[in-house]
């Protein structure tokens, strides 16, 4: 059987809720505090179990109470970590998000020296059915994976958000199938060139599908030499905290059930946009068949 196998970041997100954003730093009353799993590759390697797909993920976790708590959580919805890396005298990375009930949050993240510098890969075989996801947290291993999936001919979603731009980032650009920028992704590797001239770029320099998303305001992308836009419909948000994660995660579940480029867009867009719907992080990621129901409310314009 296929998998999909996610690879990048994970951490222990604290947050804490509250009513409205301070204008100045204040003492406030929180409503509520959780501890959650968070992280691109992670939260898109749950995506793709709850949406029904076997999943793997490989990332680096320490050796604290919080590596405690978040392999539990993989345990407990039967993901596979087995290539993940363990790092000795080392804290998991983690996160401290304030959240208002608008669904803004505040995020402060933090992660020890030691995990971040460790560069060690994995043995990974790059079998022809496997679908890969990469975030830009783990540069070497999201390289490795771009490169080899591309010489293989393997679809790999590449999440390209969070970064310092250097030739790394080129090459998975380059190499990934289907590169997905964050809207600040999108500006920081374009210098700030407006979007659809951007994508018009990046489309000329790799001749594959690139794609932004852009939160609310939904999706563009270039594909065949043709720009398109994915409109969401407006919905009530209560948690927009790991929504791009879904996003994703619903993207690469939809490539391995040989959906086209448009059907995974709408797939991956329903997915997200009922996340930001519920709050709960991973626990209320959406099942498939309230994502195929959603879908029908997804409306793709091609533009030129």
């Amino acid at each position: 059987i296929f998998m999909i196998i996610c690879a990048g970041s994970i951490f222990l997100d604290n947050i804490s809720r509250i009513n409205n954003f301070p204008k100045k730093p204040i003492k406030v009353l929180s409503k509520g505090v959780y501890k959650r799993l968070g992280g691109s590759a992670a939260v898109s390697a749950f995506t793709a179990k709850i949406l029904g797909c076997d999943t793997k993920f490989i990332g680096k976790f320490g050796d604290d109470d919080a590596s405690v708590f978040l392999k539990n959580e993989f345990k407990k919805f039967s993901i596979n970590i087995n290539k993940s890396i363990s790092i000795k005298k080392c804290k998991s990375s983690q996160s401290f998000v304030i959240e208002d009930i608008k669904g803004e949050r505040l995020l402060a993240a933090y992660n020890d020296p030691k995990l971040l510098n460790y560069n060690k890969i994995p043995n990974l075989d790059f079998r022809k059915k496997d679908i890969y996801a990469v975030d830009m947290r783990w540069i070497s291993i999201a390289t490795e994976i771009a490169k080899n999936t591309n010489k293989s001919n393997i679809k790999c979603v590449a999440d390209i958000d969070n970064f310092k731009k250097t030739k790394h980032i080129s090459q998975i650009v380059k190499n990934a199938s289907h590169p997905i920028f964050s809207e600040e992704g999108l500006k920081t590797y374009k210098d700030n060139t407006n979007i659809k001239t951007a994508l018009f770029e990046i489309f000329n320099e790799t001749k594959k599908f690139v794609a932004v998303t852009l939160g609310s305001k939904g999706v563009y992308w270039v594909d065949n030499n043709s720009l398109y836009h994915c409109k969401i419909p407006k919905v009530k948000t209560v948690e927009t905290n790991c929504a791009g994660d879904v996003f994703h995660g619903a993207f690469a579940s939809a490539l391995s059930q040989n959906k086209s480029n448009i059907e995974s867009i709408i797939f991956a867009s329903a997915a997200a946009t009922l996340k930001c719907m519920q709050s709960g992080g991973i626990y209320s990621i959406p099942t498939i068949s309230l994502v195929n129901k959603f879908s029908k409310k997804i409306k793709i314009i091609k533009i030129k």
